[in-house]
């Protein structure tokens, strides 16, 4: 039944991603950004995500060692989490302010969503679930929704605290979360 296939893949993915590393990244560059632009960002990921987990996500597992993956996701955040706690100076504040509107953050959230989440438990459940049922593009739409749903929650919320909380914070807090999980992502 395609219709229990899309549900499955909705509640699934929807439960799995709700407070996940991913969706408070999107939370954080939200507070900065906007949310705008980093739901753009991430819901492009979450997209082209799917649709590799869902046509060949098998091979593509197979085929990238995890612990490329995990090491190349923990420098990332690392270096975001540096970069975001140096003081800016003040041509970053005016490249900053110029970027808000353009595609920094889109591909700032883009990037950062695609390789927090490939090979991610979302992805591999995305895998089994297609299996499963059988119904790939129902499959594929259930998760994109409900990735998209959590994603625009962390973004909505993201950037209500960046109205609410001054830059200064937003930064220092975000290079903190960004440290901590590229850490805690190599252990």
């Amino acid at each position: 039944m395609w219709w229990e296939a899309l549900l499955a893949a909705f509640g699934l993915m929807f439960v799995a991603e709700l407070g996940d590393k991913t969706q408070i990244v999107v939370l954080t560059l939200s507070a900065k950004f906007g949310f705008k632009a980093v739901f753009l960002g991430a819901a492009a990921a979450f997209t082209l995500l799917n649709a590799l987990a869902v046509s060949v996500g098998v091979i593509l597992y197979e085929f990238l060692p995890h612990a490329v993956t995990k090491y190349a996701v923990s420098a990332i955040f690392i270096i975001f989490g540096i970069l975001s706690l140096l003081p800016p100076g003040k041509e970053a504040e005016k490249e900053e302010e110029e970027t808000k509107g353009r595609r920094g953050p889109v591909l700032s959230a883009f990037l950062l969503v695609s390789l927090m989440e490939l090979g991610d438990k979302t992805q591999l459940s995305l895998v089994a679930i297609t299996a499963k049922y059988s119904q790939p593009f129902f499959i594929f739409a259930g998760a994109t929704l409900a990735l998209w749903a959590t994603s625009l929650i962390g973004a909505l919320v993201g950037a209500g605290l960046g109205r609410a909380i001054p830059q200064v914070w937003i930064r220092r807090i975000s290079g903190l979360i960004f440290l901590a999980f590229g850490i805690i992502n190599l252990f």
